[in-house]
Formats: C-alpha cells, sequence, structure tokens
C-alpha cells in the first residue's frame, strides 16, 4: 500500500473516531470511510489497536508537518520531527509546532478530537494508555529538542512538560467551543514568551564595551594602588 492510501486510511479513522467516539469504533467503518476493503486494513494495520496506534502517531506527524509548513521549512518525516535550523529560528519553530495543533481544517480538528478521544480511552486501558505515552513521548521529546535550541539556559524537560500539558488543556476547550483556535495560539504564544526570555543566552558584548572588555585598562600605579 502506497503512502497516498496509507494516510488516506488514517485520515479517515481519525474522522471516524471525531464522529463517534472510540464505543461504537469499527473496522469496517473506517474501510468503509476511506474507500478500502476490511481485509486490506487488516492487512497493514494488523487489528484495531494496530490502527488506532497509527493514528495517534499520525497526529504527531500531522502538526509536523503543518509547523515545518507554517515555519517556511520543508516537511520532514518521523513522528514529531522537524527541519534543523539556526538558533535564530528555533523560537518560532517552536511556536509553530505547538500552534499547529489548532486550526480551522477539518482535519485538523479530527485529529485532535480522535487524540482527546484515545487519551480519555486510557485511563481505562492499559494497552491504550501505553499507546498515548509513546506518542505523547515523542511530541515531548521534539519540543524539548527545540526548547533547548532557542533557550539553553531553561531546563528543558520541564519547558517541554509544562507547554505540551498546556497545549492538551486549550485543546479540549477548543474542542468544546470555549476557544477558537485563534484564541488558543495565542495563550501558547503568551506562555512560550516569558520561558524563552527567560532561558534565552545572554546577550553578546556589543560596541566600546566589548573592545574595553577586550584590551582592558592597565592598573593605576597613583595613590591607592602603590
Amino acid at each position: 500500500m502506497g503512502n497516498d492510501a496509507r494516510e488516506r486510511i488514517i485520515e479517515a479513522c481519525e474522522r471516524v473516531i471525531a464522529r463517534g467516539g472510540l464505543r461504537g469504533f469499527r473496522m469496517s467503518d473506517v474501510a468503509r470511510e476511506a474507500g478500502v476493503s476490511i481485509g486490506l486494513l487488516s492487512y497493514h494495520f494488523g487489528d484495531r489497536d494496530g490502527l488506532l496506534q497509527a493514528a495517534l502517531d499520525h497526529v504527531n506527524e500531522s502538526a509536523a508537518r503543518r509547523a515545518a509548513a507554517g515555519a517556511g521549512g520543508a516537511a520532514t518525516a518521523g513522528a514529531g520531527a522537524l527541519p534543523e535550523g539556526d538558533a535564530s529560528s528555533a523560537e518560532d519553530r517552536l511556536a509553530a509546532l505547538l500552534c499547529s495543533e489548532f486550526g480551522d481544517e477539518p482535519q485538523v480538528r479530527a485529529g485532535s478530537t480522535a487524540w482527546n478521544e484515545l487519551r480519555a480511552a486510557a485511563v481505562f486501558d492499559e494497552e491504550r494508555a501505553a499507546a498515548v505515552a509513546r506518542s505523547t513521548s515523542d511530541w515531548q521529546r521534539a519540543v524539548r529538542r527545540l526548547l533547548a535550541e532557542a533557550a539553553p539556559r531553561t531546563d528543558p524537560d520541564e519547558a517541554a512538560l509544562i507547554l505540551t500539558s498546556l497545549v492538551e488543556g486549550l485543546s479540549g476547550r477548543w474542542l468544546t467551543g470555549q476557544l477558537t483556535a485563534e484564541e488558543a495560539q495565542r495563550a501558547v504564544r503568551a506562555a512560550l514568551r516569558p520561558l524563552i526570555a527567560a532561558g534565552a543566552p545572554p546577550v553578546a558584548e556589543t560596541g566600546s564595551a566589548a573592545s574595553a572588555a577586550a584590551d582592558p585598562v592597565p592598573p593605576a600605579t597613583g595613590p591607592g594602588r602603590g
């Protein structure tokens, strides 16, 4: 099965979950939504759990692609992957990655709804909890990498936990109509700014101050120094 067909099936899975949740979720509904046979789903994804894990991973991958496009970079493969760049653009890439979780496009909403539904179901299902934990860890590592680049004096593990938890909380409010996508994105940027400012490297000395530091004045020899 080509990548296009795989993408179509996983997106169909997200839409089915977004419409009806997990309680009535059936592989046959996904096959019908994607326009493929149930046998093809079973062959390539195994069972229901394999398809749901693929849907979780796809949410991360889709967010990374949207973020890469939003930050002006080329999309890259792999969960949570973003193009490498210099430190000056790391903050923009981090903001793009976090804000890409919100949007008015139907598939963005479907993916977010599926993620939240799977995360809620994980409270009562150990196997589902392990799958959600793996995908969350991938996402958090991507955020951590960009934080280490953009704010090297900030604890990247702690900051990544704070930011990803914030996005998950905002996502629930967005999906229930308490926030617009734009309001959620503004809240993310407002939380990100002080973290970046606190962890940014010191500003290099310039001009006469830098010159004085490089060529210190000799000690005085007059009274008080003799």
